[in-house]
């Protein structure tokens, strides 16, 4: 598709849906020229504006503030604010109802990879939505790229039929090709290399561990990674290693952004041209609490999502200290290096190795409808591997048998699923999809 169409149809289609993108990303692209102290200011009322709107509306944000004997009229200085409850996975699992505003204006519901195992899902209102894919434009502009330009998409693809025709249109929409991260393999990388070449896409998006996989079945067959004509790779959703990055890079020939965020709380950092990782502090609002170890723990506001606020949320990622500055001149803060949410791959017992991602595309619509509340793969010695699922409110037969297909289908091997009250946690508390018998005492 002509990339100025792609563009007018997709600033089109986000207008009518109630999401005025190109005015947000008007605003964005000069704030981020202010100097930190009026940014800071401008962050500061949409705070306390929020802390408000919660307050009023919110029966979980203001029993359990009220509770900690906070009242929003005391909410006077940052210190103020550090010192508000934070939200936690269970909170936006469990409480549904209690979190959603009486005043809600309209939105889309956002469900998140359940990569630690527990699939959340967050009513996010239009103007959420709006900023979202707004810090997104404006850090793809930061890179020379823009709505509408081709890409290739590194990304996961569904299991079902319905699910691909849908992935099908909307990659015509958004004026992309997508190679999915669960079919990395030599064949089907040389025929997308191959189809890049002649399309001659602006730039690559998607997970750092599939567009590494590409580079490296590229590199492995002798072939041009940089006739296909990358500006730039754009990594999201996975931490993107240092070993990535200089592989990509070195494959094709262009400098890698790496971009920050979660599906509950949208863009909490981009990756400008001079190396910053940007927070944009118009949207959102990054609290640091110190991990005791020289690091911090992420706790993420979406400033603009009045439907199902999102307020001091532990999003389980740990960052080490920020630079003090960027060579690029822009007023925005910066976020240190990334220690979070990694998507790795899996060694099945034969031997065969899949994106650790694949779980995600399994669940999210079982998550999405209610049918599943948590699911957790154990491998056991001799190779056996047990699926447990903690229902949700619409468990049924139905969902089981579908599941176990998919689940087949996806890994190419029997697994066992067993129907559980709670799935076994790790470390810091946080769930991981994929463990051995011998990390639950199995």
């Amino acid at each position: 598709m002509n990339p100025a169409l792609a563009r007018w149809l997709y600033y089109s289609a986000q207008s009518l849906r109630g999401e005025n993108v190109r005015g947000v990303l008007a605003d964005l692209e000069v704030s981020q020229r202010w100097p930190i102290e009026r940014l800071s200011d401008q962050q500061w009322e949409r705070q306390r504006s929020l802390a408000a709107h919660a307050f009023e509306t919110v029966p979980f944000y203001r029993e359990r503030w009220s509770a900690a004997g906070f009242l929003p009229d005391a909410l006077v200085t940052r210190a103020d604010w550090a010192k508000l409850p934070s939200l936690g996975k269970s909170d936006l699992r469990e409480q549904g109802e209690r979190l959603r505003s009486s005043r809600a204006p309209a939105g889309l519901k956002a469900t998140t990879s359940g990569s630690s195992g527990t699939p959340i899902a967050v009513l996010r209102s239009h103007a959420s939505w709006a900023h979202a894919h707004a810090n997104v434009l404006r850090g793809w502009r930061w890179h020379g790229l823009d709505a509408g330009d081709r890409y290739a998409y590194f990304w996961g693809l569904a299991l079902d039929e319905s699910g691909r025709r849908q992935a099908a249109l909307r990659d015509a929409f958004f004026n992309r090709a997508r190679l999915s991260a669960f079919d990395v393999t030599p064949e089907r990388a040389r025929e997308f290399s191959a189809r890049l070449r002649s399309w001659r896409p602006c730039f690559a998006f998607g997970y750092p561990s599939a567009v590494t996989n590409f580079a490296d079945e590229v590199a492995a067959q002798k072939l041009d990674g940089r006739a296909i004509g990358f500006r730039a790779i754009v990594t999201t959703a996975e931490v993107l290693k240092v070993e990535q990055r200089e592989r990509l890079e070195r494959t094709f020939g262009c400098p890698v952004a790496d971009s920050y965020g979660c599906a509950e709380a949208g863009v909490a950092g981009f990756e400008c041209e001079a190396g910053g990782m940007h927070v944009p502090v118009e949207s959102v609002v990054v609290d640091l609490e110190s991990a005791g170890d020289g690091r911090f723990e992420v706790l993420l506001t979406d400033l603009f999502n009045r439907s199902e606020p999102v307020i001091r949320y532990r999003v389980g990622d740990i960052v080490g200290p920020a630079p003090a500055s960027c060579a690029c001149g822009r007023g925005l803060p910066l976020l240190g290096p990334i220690d979070g949410r990694a998507g790795d791959f899996i060694t099945l017992p034969d031997g065969r190795v899949i994106n650790g991602l694949l779980p995600y595309y399994i669940f999210r619509p079982h998550a999405k409808s209610g049918e599943v509340r948590e699911y957790q793969f154990v491998e056991f010695s001799g190779g056996r591997i047990e699926l447990r699922v903690r229902p949700g409110e619409t468990w049924n037969d139905g969902a089981r048998a579908a599941i176990e297909a998919e689940v087949t289908e996806g890994l190419g091997i029997p697994v066992a699923l067993v129907v559980v009250d709670h799935v076994e946690r790790a470390g810091r508390g946080k769930f991981r999809d994929w463990i051995r018998s011998s990390e639950t005492g199995a």
